[in-house]
């Protein structure tokens, strides 16, 4: 027999460290790694749920405010009222939502915009309000 044996003249310290049989990295690599992972699949599932809550497109909320108003017994002629009903209605809530003056203040309805909200609703302009409110804040 070869000196060494079958395994010809192998000894431990020739290949300490190498093959199938080596030693666990440290620790703190595989940490990061696992935190690298944890990471980046919670933003993968983040993702795909946000997809799935996305808004409804912006005529879709408009068609369906209309709708609201209407169920409600309120007339809105078709064409620029619908227009100017939903444009003080998006303005409504950008103006509750913005801090500076200057932002309000373009938020404020215009002379048409209130009186297609009158011709609308009359004198309950609470009622415009809430709904607004409802459907676009």
């Amino acid at each position: 027999m070869a000196p060494g044996g079958a395994m010809g003249g192998y000894t431990r310290s020739d290949r300490a460290g190498q093959g199938r049989h080596r030693a666990k990295a440290p620790l703190g690599p595989r940490l990061r790694r696992a935190t690298v992972v944890l990471v980046a699949s919670m933003g993968a599932m983040l993702g795909l749920s946000a997809a799935g809550v996305a808004e409804p497109p912006a005529a879709a909320v408009d068609q369906r405010f209309l709708v609201d108003v209407r169920e409600r017994g309120h007339v809105v002629a078709v064409g620029t009222d619908e227009e100017l009903l939903v444009s003080a209605a998006r303005k409504l809530c950008k103006r509750r939502d913005t801090q500076t003056y200057e932002k309000r203040r373009t938020a404020t309805l215009n002379s048409d915009e209130l009186e297609a909200v009158q011709r609308s609703f009359g004198g309950d302009s609470q009622a415009f309000i809430k709904l607004a409110t409802r459907s676009y804040c």
